[in-house]
């Protein structure tokens, strides 16, 4: 898996692709390491390049989806396929990091969130 960072004002968004490397997951705990150091207030990963989400990979986003709300840091999946989102549905509600259809869609969800957080 190829997994591309681009940091933006009120997000760090983590584009993932599919390659024939094994060590994806690893790669992705990496960019997920750096993203929770970033500063930035929410997370967003785009998975429309991914055929397929291995378990091993949903295994690493679910420990940081975790993690970061512990830290009341969004983590939100976006662009999904269908066999991903069959996947992600097998596992407890409580253990799934939200999935929006699109990048604006992770962009409101988090204001959203912030919103409430201060409220």
């Amino acid at each position: 898996m190829e997994v591309y960072r681009e940091i933006l004002p009120e997000s760090y968004l983590l584009i993932l692709a599919d390659d024939n490397d094994p060590t994806g997951g690893a790669q992705l705990s990496y960019a997920l390491r750096r993203a929770c150091r970033s500063g930035k207030p929410s997370i967003w990963v785009d998975c429309s390049h991914l055929r397929n989400l291995s378990f091993s990979t949903l295994r690493v986003l679910v420990r940081y989806y975790q993690r970061l709300q512990e830290r009341h840091i969004p983590l939100v999946l976006c662009h999904l396929g269908d066999s991903a989102g069959q996947l992600l549905s097998s596992l407890p509600a409580s253990l799934c990091p939200p999935v929006v259809p699109s990048l604006l869609d992770a962009e409101r969800y988090c204001r959203t969130q912030r919103t409430t957080a201060t409220s």
